[in-house]
């Protein structure tokens, strides 16, 4: 009998990237210029003179020495855009092309007259009446108010919607029954709901990175109306709604847009295939390195292919960051739906913050190395030079864009910081001031120059000048979760113990560490609840480190100078709370706090008793808690059966609040429970887990 086990890693990985640097050709650099940055609609094939170049200025600060200014140089036109991108992917291309995976809509698209518009009289759809979120009902867990992120589940406070990987479905609440069930091109799915129109995003599982944007009308959310449906070039790295305006940062990658050959490919020995993809780079045009997009209409068939960006909206860094293009999308939702591309970055984007007024994309630079960049152009056999001093890895670069009025985004400032950030929560805009949290580390390991910064960063012209920083946190640690609320700043840091540092903020321009608390283990998410109150959630651990299951924390703040634990809930297991913030609630109407749980991972101490064991191991389950003024005590558990006796884990995906109810989503069934009893009123099932894959499962 073979017994065979897989269980799901929740570390987060540090990819080394190694390349080489790179000098560039005057010709070929863009122009810096915040004016060359107007959106104008697809198509548009109006350009401007390219206007003067601004020196670059350096950004002060702890950064790596050598390491010229972050800020972006905007191409004057379409040749100037054409020429770098040559450049750069010459000086890179190799006898198999450029690899690392790329992006090709395909020649096999059915081609349509025209394309998918929205019904006349959608402009007109009024927004859907009912509760109001907040009061009624909780939503799902964001960063900043007023700001919507894409999530699998939405809710209008009467109706919860929910994407699975085989589509979508409108659940009814108090009706407890599905009354629609949309198609939705296949891959994973991302909600955003305004009124009465919901946006679906779809990052396809065609094989080539492809974003499908589907809006519909919800006035009847037992009828959906499908507006508009469009293909984007590239996939997407976050989606954020304000105002009306959906926004999606995507990535698009031209590697295999060229028709690359290799060696042994029409009898090429590597050197001249080599030489015939250099040919092939010289003979591209611009439309070969600008993402497109296109319709697809009610029966399937694709509309012509329009190009998103005009040039002059595309900017590069000064120092090669790759030749994928970074952009922001734009759609008004409450519009025709039409896709507006309001600026690219020549670069990979990796996390995005955004306020209510402005989006931030923080991106590395690909040519470096532990020696610091190392230029491309030297010649041939010339012996290498090891730097002056080692920089260690690359400083994140960071791009502020203004949200304008409509769809549009203009660029306005970038900057740098030395170290790697965590995610979202590493970036928090207050007062017209950035503050990021970054760790400077070896690729993240435990190296004994490991420690973690709070900077604040200031626009300027168009530099995001770094106006003062606290250094020193978290020696030989690294950070594991950061919350900024108002003028003060919460980092924890763990290796075997869990330091939370308080940073005061009201100075930005001379911050201070008011305070200190080292207790053990860690959290990973901080999620402020009033009254000078933090809830923390991670692990219990040993004092040598070892995490033990999963615990809720809760934290006096109230003077930053000496914060305190005030009191825990050890639960067990393992929570998604920990990468996901989207699976944690917190209802402060009534205090109520949702932890989905992994059962059976991590070891409570022997005189504690786990909620999470009380849910069963091919069952996908809660623990429900409750913040009595500044106690914390388990109200109970919820738990979603599997429906039939399998090895499948179930997992409990999001909590909502709605009215006395408590609504749990997982991956085949939503429940309908009373908030405040967990006693089931009903639920809604829609298949059996084994259709969406398992966590673990064993063979026999």
């Amino acid at each position: 009998m073979m017994r065979e086990r897989l269980i799901p890693l929740a570390l987060a990985t540090t990819a080394l990237l190694v390349a080489a640097s790179c000098t560039t050709d005057e010709s070929a650099q863009p122009s810096t210029s915040a004016d060359s940055t107007v959106a104008t609609t697809p198509g548009d094939a109006t350009t401007t003179e390219p206007p003067g170049t601004t020196p670059a200025s350096t950004v002060p600060g702890p950064g790596p020495q050598g390491f010229a200014s972050a800020n972006l140089e905007f191409f004057g036109d379409c040749a100037a855009l054409l020429t770098y991108m040559q450049t750069e992917a010459s000086k890179r291309v190799t006898a198999w092309g450029l690899g690392g995976g790329g992006f090709y809509f395909g020649d096999g698209r059915v081609m349509a007259e025209g394309d998918m518009a929205a019904t006349d009289d959608a402009a007109e759809i009024a927004p859907a009446p009912g509760a109001v979120e907040g009061q009624d009902y909780s939503g799902t867990n964001t960063q900043e108010v007023g700001v919507d992120e894409g999530d699998i589940v939405e809710t209008d406070g009467d109706h919860v919607y929910v994407a699975n990987t085989d589509g979508l479905r409108v659940v009814a609440v108090a009706d407890a029954e599905v009354v629609a069930e949309p198609e939705l091109p296949q891959g994973s799915h991302q909600l955003l709901l305004d009124g009465a129109r919901l946006v679906v995003v779809t990052s396809s599982w065609s094989g080539s990175p492809d974003t499908i944007v589907s809006l519909f009308a919800v006035t009847d959310p037992t009828n959906p109306d499908l507006l508009r449906r469009s293909h984007l070039e590239g996939g997407v790295v976050a989606t954020r709604s304000i105002d009306g305006v959906a926004r999606l940062v995507i990535t698009t990658s031209f590697d295999q847009r060229l028709p690359f050959v290799q060696p042994d490919q029409f009898g090429l020995d590597e050197d001249s295939a080599l030489e015939r993809n250099k040919e092939i780079i010289a003979e591209s045009t611009v439309e070969d390195w600008l993402p497109r997009w296109f319709d697809e209409d009610a029966e399937g068939s694709f509309g012509p292919m329009s190009q998103v960006l005009p040039c002059e909206t595309v900017a590069a860094p000064p120092d090669f960051a790759g030749l994928g293009l970074t952009w922001i999308g734009s759609i008004d939702v409450n519009g025709d739906g039409t896709p507006i591309g309001s600026a690219g970055i020549v670069s990979t984007g990796d996390t995005v913050y955004a306020s209510t007024s402005n989006l931030y994309v923080a991106t590395q630079n690909w040519d470096w190395r532990w020696g610091g960049p190392v230029p491309l152009d030297v010649e041939e056999g010339a012996p290498e030079t090891a730097p002056e001093e080692d920089p260690g890895p690359p400083p994140t670069l960071i791009h502020q864009f203004r949200l304008d009025d409509g769809t549009g985004a203009t660029y306005v400032a970038s900057g740098q910081v030395e170290g790697r950030l965590l995610n979202q929560f590493a970036m928090s805009e207050y007062n017209g001031d950035l503050r990021v949290a970054t760790t400077t580390d070896d690729w993240g390991g435990f190296g004994e120059q490991s420690e973690s910064t709070v900077f604040v960063l200031r626009p300027e012209g168009e530099e995001l000048r770094q106006i003062s920083s606290v250094g020193g946190l978290g020696k030989d640690e690294q950070i594991y979760a950061v919350r900024f609320i108002e003028n003060l700043a919460y980092v924890v840091t763990f290796r075997q113990i869990d330091p939370l540092y308080v940073i005061d903020l009201t100075d930005p321009t001379n911050p201070v560490e008011a305070g200190e608390l080292k207790i053990p283990g860690y959290s990973a998410y901080l999620h402020p609840v009033g009254d000078g109150l933090l809830l923390g959630v991670g692990q219990d651990a040993t004092e040598r480190g070892r995490a033990r299951g999963t615990q809720l924390s809760l934290f006096d703040v109230s003077d930053p100078t000496d914060p305190e634990r005030i009191d825990t809930l050890t639960i067990g297991g393992w929570s998604d709370v920990e990468w996901d913030h989207k699976a944690f609630l917190f209802w402060q109407p009534d205090g109520t706090i949702v932890l989905p749980v992994s059962p059976g991972w991590g070891n409570c101490p022997r005189a504690e008793e786990c909620p999470a064991d009380e849910i069963k191991s091919n069952a996908g389950g809660a623990v429900v808690a409750e913040l009595n003024g500044r106690e914390l005590a388990v109200r109970g558990t919820i738990e979603h059966s599997s429906g039939r006796n399998s090895d499948c884990w179930n997992p409990l995906l999001r909590s909502i609040a709605i009215g006395d109810e408590l609504v749990t989503v997982g991956m085949d069934q939503l429940e309908i429970a009373d908030r405040l009893t967990l006693d089931e009123r009903a639920a809604v099932r829609w298949g059996s887990p084994d259709d969406y894959g398992c966590y673990w499962w064993w063979e026999e």
